[in-house]
């Protein structure tokens, strides 16, 4: 699981550059820019401003996003993909709504 490219990803698909999502999450720029670069992990209280912000789990939106579905177990591939849609669609509303509570 590569957590920071979830969290690059993430950030991107609402448009957002890093200095606005750390602002948003409240860490340093270095900090989310380590965290998207695989040198650091987000800790419990930092996954749950994601939450907050984005209303994602990240390790969770991550497992979905695998691009590899064939390292899934074939038992959960066909319900990773519905969930990774759904997480998919989740965001897409939200970021239609986001930028106006700003």
């Amino acid at each position: 699981m590569n957590l920071g490219d979830t969290a690059r990803s993430l950030r991107e698909s609402f448009g957002l550059t890093q200095r606005a999502t750390a602002d948003r999450l409240d860490i340093s720029c270095v900090h989310l820019c380590n965290i998207e670069k695989d040198k650091s992990r987000p800790s419990p209280e930092l996954l749950a401003k994601y939450r907050d912000v984005f209303g994602v789990d990240l390790y969770v939106y991550s497992w979905c996003s695998e691009p590899n579905m064939s390292r899934l177990p074939l038992a959960m591939r066909d319900v990773t993909k519905r969930m990774a849609d759904q997480w998919q669609k989740m965001i897409e509303s939200r970021r239609k709504t986001f930028h106006l509570g700003e």
